[in-house]
């Protein structure tokens, strides 16, 4: 390669998702369209039977949503759709209204996209 000259930019390869990231995205919009109601458990065994898939890619799915608050765990139950309460809800709106008058960032993007998620899924208690 001649001095001066970069080496050609390496191709960003794309890669298909994984299964357990498709049953997740899946499971995550049917938990914000409150398809599962606030506090129902989720069965491994029957989300596998849905989705045509083995237990182990729901069980990734399902702690991958867990980990983003939309799941909770119950001793001896296993997961359940959280339950966000009108405190909650409260805070959420409060946090926004902080966000929305600070400049923008990739902190405030996250954040915002959170609380607008809890406000979703609380939303789910009236309806």
């Amino acid at each position: 390669m001649p001095a001066g000259t970069k080496p050609p930019r390496a191709r960003r390869r794309l890669r298909p998702p994984a299964l357990c990231e498709l049953v997740a995205d899946d499971l995550r919009r049917r938990i914000l369209r409150h398809e599962f109601a606030a506090g129902a458990d989720l069965d491994e065994t029957r989300l596998a039977v849905h989705y045509g898939v083995s237990r182990t890619p729901v069980r990734e799915a399902l702690k991958l949503l867990n980990h983003e608050g939309l799941l909770v765990g119950q001793p001896r139950r296993g997961l359940s759709v959280v339950t966000v309460d009108e405190t909650e809800m409260t805070e959420a709106r409060e946090l926004l209204r902080l966000l929305d008058a600070e400049p923008g960032g990739a902190l405030r993007a996250r954040l915002t996209a959170w609380l607008r998620q809890r406000l979703q899924l609380g939303a789910g208690r009236a309806a």
